[in-house]
């Protein structure tokens, strides 16, 4: 009767391992496969500067991995707010932003972030 209850309870913590093992591989993998890599991105506020290296998923826009990261307000792909500080348009200040340090060409919603991305936003006087 001894070694029966001996070798279940061993059956049993061969089980429960291998389940505990299998359970963090797997959480590892879906850890893995659901970021496509980091980007740069820094936001300057006023005197306030944040440089941080953040996590985007595959496909992933400009302005994905701004909103996963600050409080935005956007209007047609334009940033308009950033974390509550706000564009004014009447000293035609606006929030502008550099990828890889080059004036983006398009809006924050149509350009596509790359692993080792620089994403720079701040604001600045737009002159067209």
């Amino acid at each position: 009767m001894k070694k029966t209850l001996s070798l279940l309870a061993l059956l049993l913590s061969v089980l429960f391992l291998t389940a505990c093992g299998n359970s963090t591989a797997d959480s590892t993998k879906t850890s893995q496969s659901s970021s496509a890599g980091t980007v740069r991105l820094i936001v300057k506020e006023g005197d306030n500067t944040t440089d941080e290296k953040v996590s985007f998923q595959k496909g992933d826009t400009v302005m994905d991995v701004l909103k996963a990261n600050y409080k935005v307000k956007e209007s047609k792909g334009f940033i308009t707010v950033i974390d509550g500080v706000a564009q004014d348009e009447e000293k035609g200040l606006y929030w502008m932003f550099d990828v890889n340090d080059e004036l983006a060409p398009k809006t924050a919603n149509k350009i596509k972030v790359k692993d080792g991305d620089k994403i720079e936003f701040y604001q600045s006087v737009y002159k067209g």
